[in-house]
């Protein structure tokens, strides 16, 4: 249960929330082929990921995983690789807009998933919490949403990415209750890389040439989106809900709309603001009450 106690632990998650919404702007900036992209994103977080999961071991001695939960990790590593995988290539063949909108659909998987797979009931106040904030996420988006035929493969793609993200979030949930946050970031980490790896040279995207603008959109990704967002999400799954924590990442199209502001001359309407006031609202509702701790 969500309570005044967690509070510390769920602005951390949202802080999480907001870096991870640096990533449509930086993925902007990449040449690079779509999962190329990806892979020199996880790749360049590797190292900071291995200095933290080095500092945890000086403190803690690390546990033995029974063979489920590694399997469990490369799981979760190989289906957020596909996750990430599946965004790029959205925004190929769809507006950003439409990838971002379709990728929040997690805010409705992750609850079907605990409740088909580990029989756990999200509440109905809940559910119409989740419903809300999605109706803040597309009062952000929607205006520029576009929905045709000639996008109708990358939205395709970029509902595939928001159920993927949904089953990578489930299953951090389940591993972080054991692991702690840093070994757990370095070993999804490196299946990420790996995956990636193959799924490149699969679809034979070139790793070279990778230019000053490539550095710092796969760099900016892998410090800010990546070790920052995607760790402080995974650090507060410990002691939150994975629903709620898909619920909390709402707020990434928040981020994402602020930095098109700032850096792509975007403007900010009517409906963008009440969207995010909803999104923060719902937040708030959700924490409020608190609901099962899965």
């Amino acid at each position: 249960m969500t309570t005044t106690k967690n509070l510390p632990v769920i602005m951390l998650a949202c802080l999480g929330a907001i870096f991870i919404g640096f990533a449509p702007a930086l993925v902007r900036l990449s040449d690079l082929g779509p999962i190329i992209t990806g892979f020199y994103r996880m790749l360049f977080a590797m190292p900071f990921l291995y200095i933290w999961m080095r500092h945890e071991q000086r403190k803690k001695t690390p546990i033995k995983l029974s063979t489920k939960e590694n399997l469990l990790i490369l799981t979760a590593g190989a289906i957020f690789a596909l996750d990430i995988a599946f965004w790029n290539w959205s925004v190929d063949y769809t507006f950003l807009v439409n990838a971002a909108l379709f990728n929040n659909t997690a805010v409705f998987f992750v609850p079907l998933i605990m409740w088909v797979v580990f029989k756990t009931r999200p509440s109905t106040r809940f559910l119409f919490i989740s419903l809300m904030a999605f109706l803040g996420c597309f009062l952000i988006l929607g205006e520029s949403v576009s929905l045709s035929l000639d996008n109708l493969k990358g939205d395709i793609m970029a509902l595939i990415s928001g159920v993927m993200v949904s089953i990578y979030v489930v299953s951090i949930k389940k591993i972080r209750e054991r692991l702690e946050t840093g070994t757990l970031m370095f070993w999804t980490g490196v299946f990420s890389v790996l995956s990636m790896g193959v799924i490149s040279v699969f679809f034979q995207e070139s790793f070279w040439p990778l230019t000053y603008k490539d550095f710092i959109s796969v760099f900016g990704q892998a410090i800010l989106v990546h070790l920052i967002g995607q760790g402080l999400l995974a650090y507060s799954m410990k002691s939150i809900p994975a629903s709620y924590s898909a619920l909390i990442m709402l707020l990434a199209p928040i981020t994402a709309t602020t930095l098109g502001i700032l850096f792509y001359e975007e403007t900010l309407g009517l409906y963008q603001g009440l969207g995010a006031f909803i999104i923060l609202g719902s937040i708030l509702l959700a924490k409020q009450k608190g609901h099962s701790r899965n």
